[in-house]
């Protein structure tokens, strides 16, 4: 077994366990005795309104907001890859009242910016996972490929041609993309962009020819005649979308990518609010609503104990300082 898939099942293994060890939060929370807010809760979204962590805010917000008894309002702080809203969360007081949804490639600033103002694993309290989220990597239709093998001997043809979008440096589509050219051996350009809604307009408009996307996105983007999947990013088929054959299944060896979302705080939040936050989410991940809700924006729900998120989160900047050397990306 190669370095890169002992990596991947490894990752693989972890996840599965933080699901496993969901019953674990439980004997959390009542080891230490809850504690509630003192005032208004904002939960800080580090990306534009309208993307999956934005959704997952303001669908867990009601909930916490009943468990905590305090009002949620949902505070979208777009920017430089997710720096300007992780960095308002670090600086936050630990007092609960200001908390964050955010996902796994928010580890990897300091892989592309010099000046991080927060370390992204020493900065933040964990309070609990949420789940995972499968993408797709979809081609404009005058793209001349429906398939792995035809985009790649595409792209070997005409290596000066291809550009794909990202909604910024660092973000999952930007990586998944990156670790798709780096082991496929084509060149396309890189296009970043403020946020997903412009690139994905762009896709749309063929004014880029391709990028990865979330899967439920992209399904009906596809139906509608707008884009052409190529794969999707996980090794195995989505359930909701068998029909969709994963990268990996399509000849791109050892391709196994995925996003997952988890909710922090401030470091140095007392275990009391870190054991009633994590109450709260296994509480909203356990509502028949907020799961429907969830689902249509393509989550596979994995509540788990704080531990399990920093578990995950560790193991996962490490995958990813691995990707970022082989597409030999310096930071800027």
């Amino acid at each position: 077994m190669n370095k890169k898939s002992s990596m991947q099942q490894d990752r693989r293994r972890v996840l599965l366990t933080v699901s496993a060890l969901a019953l674990g939060a439980a004997t959390l929370a009542g080891a230490v005795q809850a504690q509630t807010v003192n005032g208004p809760i904002r939960i800080i979204v580090p990306f534009t309104p309208g993307t999956t962590l934005d959704s997952v805010s303001r669908v867990i917000g009601p909930v916490i907001a009943r468990r905590m008894g305090q009002s949620v309002i949902t505070e979208n702080k777009p920017g430089a890859s997710g720096i300007i809203g992780m960095d308002a969360t670090a600086k936050a007081a630990p007092n609960g009242q200001t908390i964050m949804v955010s996902t796994n490639t928010s580890l990897t600033l300091p892989l592309f910016y010099k000046t991080v103002p927060f370390d992204v694993l020493k900065s933040f309290q964990p309070l609990g996972m949420v789940g995972t989220n499968n993408f797709a990597l979809v081609v404009h239709p005058s793209v001349p490929a429906s398939n792995p093998k035809e985009l790649i001997a595409y792209l070997k043809a005409n290596p000066t041609v291809g550009t794909y979008a990202s909604p910024g440096n660092g973000t999952l589509h930007h990586l998944a993309m990156e670790k798709f050219i780096h082991t496929t051996g084509v060149t396309i350009k890189h296009i970043p962009y403020k946020g997903s809604a412009g690139a994905i307009s762009d896709v749309l408009g063929g004014h880029v020819q391709m990028m990865v996307m979330p899967l439920h996105l992209a399904v009906p983007l596809r139906a509608d005649g707008k884009l052409k999947i190529i794969g999707s990013t996980r090794a195995q088929r989505e359930p909701l979308y068998k029909d969709v054959v994963p990268l990996q299944e399509g000849g791109v060896a050892g391709y196994d990518e995925d996003a997952w979302v988890g909710v922090w705080g401030p470091k140095a939040m007392s275990p009391a609010l870190v054991a009633s936050y994590n109450a709260a989410i296994r509480e909203a991940l356990a509502s028949a609503e907020v799961k429907e809700a969830l689902a249509k924006q393509g989550l596979s729900l994995m509540p788990g104990t704080p531990d399990d998120l920093m578990r995950v989160a560790n193991a996962e900047y490490l995958k990813w300082v691995t990707v970022v050397k082989n597409a030999q990306i310096v930071a800027e």
